[in-house]
């Protein structure tokens, strides 16, 4: 069920890859439908507070990260499984936060 909150509030940005971005999402095999799935319709939603971004991951488990930047959401990279569940082995720390 699409969480009606999140998707109201990505109307209201210009959303905007990164060379980064493009570059994970070819070597990863994760389309641009992936990623506006996990964005609008995160089944978590977890904050990166060492470096101010935000994580939204998909049913899928595909993970995108992303910067709010004024009125852009500029995505700066996605993350297949594997590399969400490495990246949050780090969770202990209190560098993440989950929101959703």
């Amino acid at each position: 069920m699409p969480n009606e909150h999140v998707q109201r509030l990505w109307v209201m940005f210009k959303i905007v890859l990164s060379k980064h971005a493009k570059l994970r999402m070819k070597e990863r095999n994760i389309k641009e439908e992936d990623i506006y799935d996990a964005s609008y319709n995160p089944v978590q939603l977890v904050y990166d507070s060492w470096n101010d971004v935000y994580i939204a991951v998909s049913m899928e488990g595909i993970a995108v990260v992303y910067a709010l930047r004024g009125n852009v959401v500029e995505i700066l990279t996605v993350l297949g499984k594997k590399e969400y569940n490495a990246l949050m082995s780090k969770f202990k720390n209190g560098r993440y936060k989950v929101i959703i």
